[in-house]
């Protein structure tokens, strides 16, 4: 079996019979699907292949000239607008991505398709409130955050946090920079919190593997080719240890085709680090059934 934890719905990139269709072609059992957090993304593909491998060699580099400038360009794409720059396009960030879209595919698809519901603490939407009409419907799994596109602090997230803690729900959180990257924050306040750090971590990808190896309850993502590479990946899986790692694509962004989406980048990434079965397992699903309670 193979689950995506962490796939963005977004129906005009890709409908969701082509979804389901893209899912079968590639072998990928179900999928998480977030709320779409900005209109559709379409990027140069030769701009991308070029300037993305840069970008994630120097982010995950830990220290010199090159790491300054890419976690520069990390913490300024996000604008005091409500806009992010991406490769020199400017998109728009929902201040309170459509939680309903999601549900309703869930509903839809039961058998293929999870759900989680996406907070903003500093959007028009109280997280509570978001959290209580979503998570009663049989397929939500959990809160995501985005604490970088929305560009707030992460203790901004207490009460959605204590409310998951209290109802053993995880939390999915890409992190920003500074204080909107403080990701020992939650877990220290809140250590019986499931967390599954999107993207291995970044921009601080080593330093928080390291602590999902220390932590019971933090996990971490291997999601998006824009973030995570093979080496990015193996160094996630031996910091934190397989039993901390969850594959995602990240989907459907960078890897579009006539309205279909290929799984393969990141699945193929995954495989190639060369775990035992047991570990590529875990990796690939058992970590999300048991994270997310569905384990039996």
């Amino acid at each position: 079996m193979i689950i995506d934890c962490h796939y963005h719905l977004d129906t005009e990139m890709v409908p969701l019979d082509a979804l389901i269709q893209s899912m079968d072609r590639h072998g990928i059992n179900r999928v998480a699907l977030i709320p779409r957090l900005n209109p559709p993304i379409y990027m140069n593909p030769l701009l991308a292949k070029i300037a993305l491998p840069v970008f994630r060699h120097g982010l995950h580099r830990s220290s010199g000239w090159l790491h300054r400038a890419m976690t520069a360009m990390y913490r300024n794409n996000v604008k005091a607008d409500g806009t992010v720059d991406l490769l020199g396009k400017r998109y728009e960030v929902f201040a309170q991505p459509p939680n309903q879209e999601v549900k309703d595919a869930v509903k839809a698809h039961p058998d293929r398709f999870s759900g989680w519901v996406f907070v903003n603490p500093a959007g028009p939407a109280d997280p509570i409130a978001e959290i209580e009409r979503s998570m009663g419907q049989a397929g939500m799994i959990g809160v995501k955050a985005h604490p970088y596109w929305h560009n707030y602090p992460v203790r901004l997230l207490e009460t959605a946090a204590a409310w998951c803690e209290q109802h053993d729900q995880p939390m999915l959180i890409h992190l920003g920079a500074g204080e909107n990257g403080d990701f020992k924050f939650l877990p220290d306040q809140f250590p019986r919190l499931k967390i599954l750090y999107a993207h291995a971590g970044i921009p601080e990808s080593a330093a928080v593997c390291a602590l999902a190896g220390e932590r019971k309850n933090v996990f971490v993502d291997l999601s998006s080719s824009s973030y995570v590479d093979f080496q990015t990946a193996r160094d996630a899986v031996k910091r934190a240890g397989a039993g901390k790692c969850l594959f995602g694509s990240d989907g459907p962004y960078f890897h579009v085709q006539d309205q279909t989406f290929d799984f393969s980048c990141q699945r193929k990434m995954v495989e190639k680090i060369g775990l035992p079965d047991p570990d590529l397992k875990r990796v690939l699903s058992q970590n999300f059934l048991e994270l997310c309670g569905l384990a039996g």
